[in-house]
Formats: C-alpha cells, structure tokens, sequence
C-alpha cells in the first residue's frame, strides 16, 4: 500500500527574472511571500547576495532585506529579521525552514 504525498508546507507558485536577481512567489498555508535574490552590484554593498522578503504585493508592502556572503546567509538573515519585527511590523508568520527547503529545492539559494 502507497503512503499518501506529504503536502508541501511551502511551494513556488512563480518565478521571474528582475533585473540582475530573480523574484520567487511562494505560497504557504494560504499566505504569500516574495523573495527577491539579486547579486551585488555596486562594490560598496554590505555582502554578495541580497534577499529581501515581502508578503504583501503593492505600495503598503513591508520588505525585510539583508546581504549575506551567500544567498543562503542572506535568507537566513532575513527570517531571522522577519520573526524579531514580525509583532510591530504586522507581518504574516511563515516556516522559514519549510521557505529555505523549498528554495533550496529549486536551487534558488
């Protein structure tokens, strides 16, 4: 007997390029967040690779960005972020590990 498919607790519902950097849409038990990876480009940028995260489409759109070394780094700066200024900033809680192994997946980081 087969075992039932583990529903994915994060998937990419999009991915585009933007510029330098590439966008990916993901949804997450209802919720959206957009992850924007884009290499440094200007020699005075704080890290290699900047990951900024948002979960709202649109001018009213809270983005939390960080540079990291790698674009892994710079992801697990930005959830770190994310979960400290989550209760002031009003944003939606997600599973970072759960967004990490997705992205990894794709090899988006």
């Amino acid at each position: 007997m087969k075992a039932p498919e583990a529903v994915p607790l994060c998937k990419v519902t999009m991915q585009y390029r933007r510029g330098a950097g590439k966008v990916f849409e993901l949804e997450s038990a209802g919720k959206l967040l957009d992850v924007h990876v884009t290499p440094r480009q200007e020699s005075d940028s704080g890290g290699e690779w900047r990951v900024a995260a948002q979960d709202r489409r649109g001018g009213d759109a809270t983005v939390i960005a960080e540079w990291g070394s790698t674009r892994g780094e710079a992801l697990e700066k930005v959830s770190r972020a994310w979960v400290e200024q989550m209760n002031e900033r009003n944003l939606s809680a997600f599973d970072w590990a759960a967004v990490t192994k997705t992205l990894q997946a794709i090899r988006a980081i």
